[in-house]
């Protein structure tokens, strides 16, 4: 009960437009005096937990979303796109999704893949046929994929907060992160043949699209194929993509000036401050609850109600989706990784399996109302009615879930580099 009514409180915060890091900050601060602590551990806790290597790998893959998006780099990602399935039956839609994947395995973030594609694609879109919000859905809906697909912000942060192997954590993205493209091209298939082609299929433009992209086809080979071949860790992985981004930008594309590349920086450092603010708090709250034995009663709670592992893990999914209505991807994980990862690893369920499926049902909460933050910049950036992109949706949604659920029922799918 206790723990219901901080959840509610929190809540309540958010309705009445606190934000979430001082709304976690009331919430620790309350606890303290209710616990009878000392106040000194407030910044000791917090700064404690920021103390840690993998984080860095934020704020960097965070630079090189930034890059990606004003160095020239997604133009060529959408050209070479375009070459591959821009003849299919809305093929602009195709592209969108095939960009995404693109852009997601670069950049791990579904809000940069959402503005930087949206950005370029959803115009184009328009003037072919597609309404607003059909166009704006499948931007919104493909950019779920950069949550999967690595590098993956949100997985970075479940591996730091419950001491995961983000390196396995990337790995087990791959194989659902095809599938997820898959699955979206389908349904844009599906949804908008009347739309037509975007072009004519060519060998020599494909050929043409490929080298001029090969470069940025470069930065998910290198991050991939170096953390595979040990050759680097995730966090060392950012700091090469990232000079390599701006490298190719600067010198071989040269669309990026070193002033822009500044602004670059402070845009980071503002993005990446909240986050690292959110963290913060979230690792005092973390601390007094550990402290004070909540993750083992909820453990011993939810583990009382059934011993079934498939039963847990959609106890656990549904719980998750309920809270992408209201809550963020960011403060939910690190909120709600480390309550219910103990209670998939007591049941012998794999914590980097259960990190992939959280990553995602979080993720598809960023695309739902009311509090979805891509949601949000789809409907600045399409300028198209929540009400109007939330129903144009609805395919995208029952696939994704559908998805998710393949997932549950399959472990494989997601640990199959075992």
């Amino acid at each position: 009960m206790f723990m219901l009514g901080m959840l509610a409180a929190l809540l309540v915060l958010l309705a009445i437009g606190i934000p979430i890091s001082i709304g976690l900050a009331g919430i620790s601060i309350y606890l303290m005096m209710h616990y009878h602590y000392a106040f000194s551990p407030l910044i000791q806790q917090g700064v404690n937990g920021l103390d840690s290597f993998p984080l860095l790998a934020i704020p960097l893959f965070i630079m090189v979303g930034e890059v990606m998006s004003h160095g020239g780099i997604a133009r060529r990602l959408v050209r070479f796109a375009s070459s591959l399935v821009g003849f299919m039956a809305g093929g602009l839609g195709q592209i969108a999704v095939l960009t995404s994947m693109f852009f997601g395995g670069i950049s791990g973030s579904a809000v940069a893949d959402a503005s930087a594609i949206g950005g370029m694609l959803i115009r184009p879109m328009k003037e072919k046929g597609y309404s607003a919000a059909a166009a704006t859905a499948i931007v919104v809906a493909a950019s779920v994929v950069g949550i999967i697909v690595p590098p993956s912000i949100p997985m970075i942060l479940f591996g730091v907060v419950t001491n995961t192997s983000i390196s396995n954590l990337f790995l087990a993205g791959i194989v659902p992160g095809l599938l997820v493209t898959v699955g979206l091209m389908l349904t844009t298939y599906f949804t908008s043949r009347s739309s037509g082609a975007a072009q004519s299929f060519s060998l020599r433009e494909v050929a043409d699209s490929f080298l001029a992209a090969l470069p940025a086809l470069m930065l998910p080979l290198i991050i991939v194929g170096g953390i595979l071949g040990g050759v680097f860790t995730p966090t060392e992985s950012s700091a090469i993509a990232l000079i390599y981004a701006i490298v190719v930008s600067l010198f071989f594309y040269r669309t990026l000036s070193l002033r822009k590349l500044f602004q670059l920086f402070v845009n980071t450092g503002q993005l990446t401050g909240v986050v690292l603010l959110l963290l913060t708090f979230a690792n005092v709250l973390a601390w007094l609850l550990t402290a004070n034995m909540v993750p083992q009663h909820i453990v011993a709670a939810l583990t009382a109600l059934t011993d079934q592992r498939f039963v847990m893990l959609m106890i656990l999914i549904v719980v998750l989706l309920l809270v992408g209505f209201f809550m963020d991807l960011t403060p939910a994980m690190v909120i709600l990784a480390p309550l219910m990862t103990p209670v998939v690893t007591k049941l012998g369920i794999d914590p980097v399996y259960f990190g992939v499926l959280m990553s995602f049902a979080l993720g598809i909460g960023l695309i739902t109302p009311p509090v979805g933050t891509v949601l949000y910049v789809g409907c600045g950036v399409g300028d198209v009615p929540m009400e109007k992109l939330s129903a144009a949706l609805l395919p995208y949604y029952a696939v994704l879930l559908a998805l998710l659920f393949l997932f549950i029922l399959f472990p494989g799918i997601v640990l199959w580099y075992q």
